[in-house]
């Protein structure tokens, strides 16, 4: 079979590779890859790994084999998954059963395949917080695709919006999903007009993160996902022990434990009802055959264009 591997000094750090059909455990499913969204930590990531690592999260498919333990769908089924060994970017991968969902069939491979990572980050990002009617919540970077989930997701449980974006024509975009209020900002000062929050998302990390957990309500916690801005912080301890302050959380916030807590075939069934439900908006910005994988990755490292990019197995 054929797969993407990274490759540091290809177009967009990525290669394919011939290799065998792997061979499922038996608590995991062969699944025949139909389609595959791209996130940009992956990528970000296979700039650095050696020559011929596997790649890829986010899986769509059918299941060509099922669990030996009676654990999985039959073959045939429709699937979308979470592959935690970053294996999914192939025409065949093996996955555990606790990583993978039904699709309904009013749902298409494609807005499946934008579910795992950013849906099931931004789903267990915004459960942290609590208390949200009548309180704000902040999105940052919210024109990503974990930003334009976690919009839409927090408004559902209550929370009045506020989106924190880089450009002014971004504006609309993010109302259309989910923002009450739009802040435009990279140092987080302007965003002091809407605070307190009980709840911040966050994967811009750097010195936007520092400024934002002053504006936390007490009792508020501020989710970190990511630091596409850097790790490296300015932060104020008072701002979470003061009278004024008090009751602040920092959460450091990874997807491989987070589904430890809930696995990830339950949080991509929750998800899938809401996109059947129609509560639930995914956007693509591309859909293409992975064939275009190279310049597709050079692309959403480049940050030319938003949302999500969906690639065909063909």
């Amino acid at each position: 079979m054929r797969r993407l591997v990274s490759s540091p000094d290809a177009v967009g750090n990525l290669t394919f590779q011939d290799t065998e059909v792997p061979t499922p455990k038996a608590n995991e499913c062969l699944i025949r890859v139909k389609a595959f969204s791209m996130n940009r930590g992956e990528l970000k990531r296979s700039q650095n790994d050696p020559l011929g690592t596997p790649i890829g999260w986010d899986v769509v498919g059918v299941v060509e084999q099922t669990a030996q333990d009676g654990s999985g769908p039959p073959i045939g089924t429709k699937i979308v998954a979470l592959s935690i060994r970053s294996e999914g970017w192939a025409e065949y991968v093996a996955i555990s059963t606790r990583f993978l969902a039904i699709i309904p069939q009013s749902i298409s491979h494609t807005d499946a395949a934008t579910l795992p990572v950013a849906g099931l980050t931004a789903l267990y990002a915004v459960e942290k917080g609590s208390r949200f009617l009548g309180s704000r919540v902040l999105i940052t970077g919210a024109t990503g695709g974990v930003g334009l989930f976690a919009m839409q997701l927090a408004r559902m449980m209550g929370a009045s919006v506020v989106a924190q974006i880089r450009q002014p024509a971004q504006e609309a975009f993010v109302r259309d999903y989910g923002a009450d209020e739009v802040v435009v900002t990279e140092t987080g000062q302007e965003a002091e007009q809407f605070a307190p929050y009980r709840l911040i998302v966050d994967g811009v990390g750097g010195e936007l993160i520092g400024k934002l957990t002053a504006f936390l309500a007490q009792g508020g916690t501020c989710v970190c996902y990511g630091s596409s801005s850097g790790n490296e912080m300015k932060l104020s301890l008072a701002d979470f022990y003061s009278e004024n302050g008090g009751q602040r959380t920092l959460y450091g916030f990874t997807l491989y434990t987070e589904v430890e807590l809930e696995s990830a075939s339950s949080g991509l069934a929750r998800l899938l009802r809401l996109v059947e439900q129609g509560r639930l908006k995914t956007h693509i910005d591309r859909a293409v055959s992975w064939r275009e994988a190279d310049v597709t990755s050079a692309d959403l490292i480049g940050r030319r264009f938003s949302g999500k990019a969906v690639l065909y197995v063909d």
